[in-house]
């Protein structure tokens, strides 16, 4: 390979290193900025790392650009007749616009991977939920015979772990109930762990935080106008309510499930 043709050879890597690295950019800040959930999680570490070989890659080519054209300052690559400028340019515009035109189509199977993920989120979300119900109606039944005593939390706390970790790919589960405090209706969230802070319980404590949309929800769930579940995804975090009924008592089962990646495989 002559001197001509190395120079050609590290021009179009350094191109295509410099190409790669701005979708790689613009992959990255459109996951950041709108919260893309796609790729499994080893795939995104590869993609992540895969940057530092772009960069080396480039850096590389243009080192040996720089020192064959030190060593040969040409007037001329090759012997080739040259075309029309005005093939060239409509080539050049061709190509620019087809460059232009990718950025978009990818964030159009970004924005499809992230529904899809939230889809078969929410599917494994309430599949795990009907599993639960009906392999462990005991302990569901155990649920609704409320009353707000250290005994009781302990309980519940003891059997949601067990719910938990009946099964490793199992979501984290909660419980909501509905109280009073000084004759105001409150949601009270019951989880897997048990850590009084002291010996008689508060009902404060227990309060569930949630936003308006989830208050009017659940205010929904317990009145019992609503018995159906919801699902939201934000960020890598899928929550679902999924109401209970049981002696003339509701509860709501509380599923939250995040990580770092989203994923389209199982």
């Amino acid at each position: 390979m002559n001197t001509d043709n190395i120079i050609k050879l590290t021009n179009r890597i350094s191109l295509l290193s410099i190409i790669l690295l701005i979708y790689w950019v613009f992959i990255f800040c459109a996951n950041t900025v709108f919260g893309f959930k796609v790729f499994k999680a080893n795939i995104t570490e590869s993609f992540y790392l895969s940057v530092i070989g772009i960069l080396a890659l480039l850096v590389g080519s243009v080192v040996v650009n720089i020192m064959f054209n030190l060593t040969k300052i040409s007037d001329s690559i090759g012997n080739k007749p040259e075309l029309s400028s005005r093939i060239i340019k409509k080539k050049k515009s061709v190509i620019l616009l087809s460059f232009l035109l990718s950025f978009p189509i990818i964030f159009a199977l970004l924005y499809y991977g992230d529904i899809k993920t939230s889809e078969r989120k929410e599917n494994f979300l309430v599949d795990s939920a009907k599993y639960m119900l009906n392999n462990n109606k005991n302990i569901i039944d155990q649920f609704g015979q409320y009353k707000f005593d250290p005994e009781y939390i302990k309980k519940t706390s003891s059997s949601l772990k067990i719910l938990s970790k009946e099964d490793e790919s199992f979501p984290s589960v909660s419980m909501i109930i509905q109280d009073q405090i000084d004759q105001k209706k409150v949601f009270l969230l019951f989880g897997s762990y048990y850590y009084p802070k002291t010996e008689e319980p508060v009902k404060a404590d227990y309060i569930f935080p949630c936003s308006k949309d989830e208050r009017e929800y659940l205010k929904k769930v317990f009145e019992g106008n609503v018995l159906s579940y919801s699902f939201s995804a934000s960020d890598g975090t899928y929550e679902l309510y999924f109401p209970v009924k049981n002696d003339n008592r509701i509860i709501v089962l509380y599923f939250t499930d995040r990580q770092r990646y989203g994923k389209l495989g199982s």
